[in-house]
């Protein structure tokens, strides 16, 4: 099914919106991450969030965490079950919040399902996960209806697929209330459950999404940076602008980051060679190696380098700091500079 999960802004400042229309899952139309993340950023910035049902289900632990999320979430939400809440989207409608159901959708349960192989002990193991999920199931049905949990296994966890009505689901408890759908979708016989969450969200693209655009952009043209553009077509113009600024911004981030890395590693090479110089001649110690080389790295290295140039030097040391360190005489060097001069002459 095609993925519609979007945070959409109501006509009040403090009401929004948001739809999980298709299968849930980690890898699936509606992530349990995408749901959760946009539940809690909707939940900082609106008093009233309004969550928009329209799924034939999905795994069982995406489920939970949306119905943990919106079980948390200080804003006052009502959910809407718009098509079809199935299997995982039918437990998440029993998350304590206020459900209303269109007329003519419609909800299922069911006991919980899953594939598994390996040996005699990892199936019982499975088994035994299997009953755990479904006892978490059956308690969030009974503290939705009143019925005792007993009651809920043997009337839906028997293996079979119930499917329920708006009117069935209100008489149970399932649901508070039965709202008229304005889009008045209507479905022929033969369709399945995943065809009519399709046509159901292809409606909604239709009457809902293109009847926002209009509005979308005229509040797009109340922001600074798009109040001179008279259509979309100048706002999509302005938008490739802002991109490719950003994009020129992103590659100048780069260039002064490999500069100022540059700068650092040079930095980091002369405030070593400016203290092994000092430790060499015997202006300090190797114990006081680590102490220069910080205070020449920090807000202090102005004094740090009066106090070796201050300092004394107890031997006459030679550092070569392309080549690496090391002692040289001064009989050692000149004997050196004798030797190039006459290698010259030859």
């Amino acid at each position: 099914m095609k993925s519609i999960f979007n945070v959409i802004a109501g006509p009040d400042k403090d009401t929004c919106c948001i739809l999980m229309y298709g299968e849930i899952g980690t890898y699936s139309d509606v992530s349990a991450q995408d749901v959760v993340t946009q539940i809690m950023e909707a939940d900082n910035s609106y008093k009233n969030i309004d969550i928009r049902i329209n799924s034939i289900g999905g795994e069982v632990a995406a489920g939970i965490a949306i119905f943990n999320a919106i079980r948390m979430a200080k804003a006052n939400i009502t959910i809407y079950i718009d098509c079809i809440a199935a299997s995982t989207a039918s437990f998440i409608a029993g998350c304590g919040r206020k459900v209303k159901m269109g007329r003519y959708a419609r909800m299922m349960l069911h006991r919980p399902t899953g594939g598994v192989y390996g040996n005699a002990d990892e199936l019982k193991s499975y088994i035994e996960q299997l009953q755990q999920i479904e006892d978490i199931l059956c308690d969030i049905y009974a503290n939705r209806t009143g019925m005792p949990v007993n009651e809920i296994k043997e009337k839906y966890m028997d293996g079979a697929d119930h499917w329920l009505t708006a009117q069935e689901a209100l008489d149970l408890g399932f649901v508070d209330e039965i709202f008229d759908d304005q889009r008045k979708v209507t479905f022929e016989d033969c369709l399945t459950n995943i065809q009519r969450c399709e046509k159901y969200t292809a409606c909604y693209i239709t009457d809902v999404l293109h009847k926002n655009e209009i509005p979308m952009l005229e509040r797009l043209k109340k922001l600074p940076m798009f109040s001179n553009c008279a259509d979309e077509s100048a706002i999509m113009d302005r938008l490739t602008e802002i991109h490719a600024k950003a994009q020129e911004r992103d590659a100048l981030k780069v260039k002064v980051d490999a500069f100022e890395k540059e700068k650092k590693d040079a930095l980091e090479k002369e405030v070593k060679d400016t203290v092994n110089d000092a430790v060499l001649d015997g202006r300090i110690n190797e114990t006081e190696r680590a102490a220069y080389e910080a205070m020449l790295m920090s807000d202090q290295a102005d004094s740090a380098r009066k106090i070796l140039a201050s300092l004394k030097p107890t031997r006459k040391v030679v550092v070569n700091h392309q080549g690496g360190e090391g002692k040289q005489t001064l009989a050692e060097k000149m004997h050196a500079r004798i030797t190039e001069i006459k290698a010259k002459l030859v």
